[in-house]
């Protein structure tokens, strides 16, 4: 979800006056997840619908959810000053967005991959070659026909230094033809179409859960899939976990379903009240393999 220029003012208005008109909002996504996450409530004065201010740090909270590192209303007076009144540098715009779920703008709509062994890709009838080389991905416009064969292995990341830095993670992956994938709107769309194998490398945590089962599944017509977890996730987890991840993240709650590893994965995060991104397992001493 993308807020605007007006949105942001919209936000900052709610915290500051603690009612806003509903329809001051042109995103209705907004209001609907803020009301999700306890963030308001509604309320209704004549033919004039209201949201009313509950909780401020749900706001804060649902932009971390969508990848804003905004953590008050000062931070939103910058965001504006530097996004929307500026031309940005791609460092300000990183600035402001987490790593690990980036916002790409729609001229970058596509495709960002890379593989972990030489791959033949099929790229608008024509075949080029996919070479793994660290610090380096591959980008094709959503306007390209991307084709790929039928063994080959989509790991679908939710990190593009997942992808510049694919060889970090080889040990984890010991299968020929593997693709990895970022996943974006437009990936999703992609893999809806394809029976390949799918594994999710997503973070170990409850954000990276949900994404796994409410947004990927979903969309795979493969019925072949699954979710890379180590072995010894607990103790990676226990040891290395990140707390801020988990308190940002508690409303996570539609997460169970018929895999074993998965469920025991929240379970594992909820104990510990923790979380690990993907990018840490390349800085850990992995013992476990899948």
């Amino acid at each position: 979800m993308k807020v605007n220029r007006q949105d942001f003012l919209n936000l900052k208005s709610l915290i500051e006056l603690r009612k806003l008109t509903e329809g001051k909002f042109k995103n209705k996504k907004i209001v609907e997840q803020l009301k999700l996450n306890g963030a308001v409530t509604r309320s209704q004065k004549g033919s004039r619908k209201y949201i009313d201010l509950v909780k401020e740090e749900n706001i804060f909270l649902l932009l971390k959810n969508y990848n804003y590192n905004i953590d008050s209303i000062e931070e939103i007076d910058s965001y504006i000053e530097d996004i929307f009144n500026k031309k940005s540098s791609r460092d300000t715009i990183q600035q402001y967005h987490n790593n690990s779920k980036e916002i790409t703008s729609k001229s970058m709509n596509g495709l960002y991959v890379s593989s972990l062994q030489k791959l033949n890709i099929k790229l608008d009838d024509n075949t080029i070659n996919i070479l793994p080389n660290d610090g380096l991905g591959y980008f094709f416009f959503h306007t390209q026909k991307v084709e790929i064969s039928k063994n080959t292995v989509i790991v679908g990341v939710e990190n593009y230094q997942v992808v510049w830095f694919a060889k970090r993670y080889e040990k984890f992956f010991n299968k020929p033809n593997i693709l990895f994938v970022v996943i974006t709107p437009y990936m999703l769309e992609w893999i809806s179409n394809l029976e390949n194998e799918y594994i999710h490398f997503g973070d170990y945590d409850l954000a990276g859960v949900n994404i796994y089962l409410n947004k990927v599944l979903p969309r795979l017509s493969s019925k072949k899939y699954s979710m890379f977890i180590p072995n010894n996730i607990e103790q990676l987890i226990d040891k290395y976990g990140n707390s801020k991840l988990y308190e940002k993240q508690k409303q996570y709650n539609n997460l169970n379903c018929n895999d074993v590893k998965v469920n025991n994965l929240v379970t594992i995060i909820k104990k510990f009240k923790k979380g690990i991104e993907q990018e840490g397992l390349s800085l850990l001493n992995l013992k476990g393999k899948k």
